[in-house]
Formats: C-alpha cells, structure tokens, sequence
C-alpha cells in the first residue's frame, strides 16, 4: 500500500513537473509572438510616416507653379501647346443615343388586367409557394 502510493507520488511529481514545462512553454511563444506584433506594428507607424511625408512631397510637386515651371523649361523639346477650343468637338458632333423602344402592348395588358381587379403577378406567385 505504501509502495503505491509513493509510484503515485512519482508519476504525480513527474506530471506536474511535464505540466510546468509546458506551461513555461506556452508563456515563451506568447512572448516571442508579442515581441513580434509591436515588432511589425513599429514597422507599420514607420511606414506610415514615411507614406505620409511621400504624399506631402507629390502634393508640392504637383501644384501648378511647379509644372509650370518645369513646362516652360522643355516647352521646346516637347513641342507643347496650349490646346485651343477648336480642337475638341461640338455637341452637333456627337451621335445621338438609340431610341428606346417600349413595349406597349405588353404594358397595356398589364395595366388592362390591374384594373379588371387580377393580379397576374400575384397569380403566379401562389402557383409557386
């Protein structure tokens, strides 16, 4: 009886010991995986602020004194020309939408069958449920 009960107390002590390194365990990786989110999240707020400062760069460098200026520069390389009012068309010009159209006899029925009280629609609709 004794002997059982110290095998008992081994096997408990062993478990428990098995149980602390898992514990253990568990406690590193959840470590490691924190140091590696506020790792990436750092990397994000960098990455940001460096998005942040490009997009106030392209604003500058978009404004239209900028171009200007750079437009002026290559004006006779490029060959660049205002454009004028004669080079786009006219609304004359443009082709005319297809004409749409309706079935009206269909739409007649439609309405003919309303009035007389039945519902075509709401027939077949209790055909199906």
């Amino acid at each position: 009886m004794i002997r059982r009960l110290r095998n008992i107390n081994i096997v408990l002590a062993f478990m428990a010991t098995l149980m602390l390194v898992g514990v253990y365990a568990q406690k590193h990786m959840a470590e490691t995986t924190a140091d590696e989110v506020r790792s990436i999240e750092d990397d994000i707020a960098r990455q940001r602020a460096a998005l942040s400062i490009l997009k106030a760069d392209w604003a500058y460098l978009n404004q239209p004194t900028q171009l200007q200026a750079i437009v002026d520069r290559h004006n006779e390389t490029l060959n660049l020309h205002v454009p004028e009012i004669e080079q786009f068309g006219t609304f004359a010009e443009l082709p005319m939408r297809p004409e749409m159209r309706l079935d009206t006899q269909s739409l007649d029925a439609l309405f003919e069958s309303i009035e007389t009280e039945s519902d075509p629609i709401g027939s077949l609709l209790e055909g199906i449920l």
